[in-house]
Order: C-alpha cells, then sequence, then structure tokens
C-alpha cells in the first residue's frame, strides 16, 4: 500500500522548469494547513475539504473504474479516476499512521512555499512546514531518543483536474516518509 501511495506522488511529478522557482499562493497555503489540521482533528472531512474532494467523487471514481469497459474510458478519464481513488486511500493513511506527528498540543506553520515543475495542467509545489510541539509527553523522539521542541516536514501538493474539478493531493515524498519513520527528522531545536 505505501508503494501505490507515494509512487503515485513520485510518478506523477512533472519535469522542473528551469529557471526560478514561483511563489505558492496563499490559498494553497491555507488548505495545506487545513489537510494538517484535518490529520490532527482525525477529521476525514476537513482533509477532503482541504482536498477539493467528496464522497461522491470517490464514489463515482470508483464505479467508473470498476466498469471502465462499459463507460468507454479513455486513457485520461482513467487516470483522474485512480487519481481520486489514490487521494482517497491517502486521507486514510495519513488519519491512521501519521496523526502521532500532529498531537492536540502541537502547532504548525507553513515557513515557506514553492511551486516546483508545474505544467499547464498540474501544479506541483512544496511546503515546508515547521511542526512545534507544546508538552514533552507528546513530542516526537528523534533516533537517540531526545524529545523534539520543534522539527520541520515538507509537505507535496500536487493539484489537478478530476472530471473538470481542480484536486489537491498533500503527501510527503517517499524520501521524506522514510526519513519520518526512521525517526531522522530534520530537527529546529530540542526540549
Amino acid at each position: 500500500m505505501l508503494g501505490v501511495i507515494f509512487s503515485g506522488c513520485k510518478g506523477a511529478q512533472p519535469q522542473e522548469r528551469k529557471g526560478t522557482l514561483k511563489a505558492v499562493s496563499e490559498i494553497d497555503q491555507k488548505l495545506a494547513l487545513k489537510f494538517l489540521q484535518g490529520i490532527q482533528d482525525g477529521d476525514k472531512d476537513k482533509m477532503y475539504e482541504a482536498t477539493n474532494l467528496t464522497a461522491d467523487i470517490v464514489k463515482n471514481s470508483r464505479e467508473k473504474l470498476i466498469h471502465s469497459k462499459q463507460n468507454n474510458l479513455t486513457e485520461q478519464q482513467r487516470k483522474e479516476f485512480e487519481h481520486a481513488l489514490r487521494i482517497s486511500g491517502q486521507i486514510d493513511f495519513f488519519i491512521a499512521k501519521i496523526r502521532t506527528m500532529f498531537p492536540k498540543s502541537s502547532s504548525f506553520q507553513i515557513l515557506r512555499s514553492v511551486e516546483e515543475g508545474s505544467t499547464s495542467d498540474l501544479m506541483h509545489a512544496v511546503h515546508t512546514v515547521k511542526i512545534t510541539y507544546a508538552n514533552k509527553a507528546e513530542a516526537m523522539r528523534d533516533k537517540t531518543g531526545k524529545s523534539v521542541k520543534e522539527m520541520t516536514v515538507h509537505l507535496q501538493q500536487l493539484t489537478l483536474s478530476v472530471s473538470g474539478r481542480s484536486v489537491n493531493e498533500f503527501s510527503f515524498s517517499a524520501k521524506d516518509f522514510e526519513r519520518m519513520a526512521d525517526k531522522d527528522f530534520e530537527v529546529q531545536s530540542y526540549f
């Protein structure tokens, strides 16, 4: 399952443009924060709002893919429906597996957001998020066992069209997720 989730993010990344990176809109930053807040609260509805996905889109995507031959799906339509299902799966995964990184006593803020490698039909942004733990007992511990007060993570955002609707996929790259699993955090300070 991990391979599917993170290969989707990796596989969907477009070729990077040469030149300077663009700043990401405040709206995208607010959506990223809403997604993280949804993880923290265990609130799927909030995460769905941030992604601009609905239960109806997920259900419709599943039905269309199950009956793809009868629906005569184009390759583009198939990819869009698969993308919607992948985002839904990621929401379930993040609530189940990543929630411990965002206890109620923690806070987070976006330090920087940049657009990387976007094309006319895809926007790829990376949000550098600072997580601050107020409670030492609930704080993440690094691989040496020290309690982390502040650390940063990199949240990927891919924005694509699904059935004519702009949908955001938020995830961590496979490399970043492996580092988190190994407790190899980008620590800013300790307790």
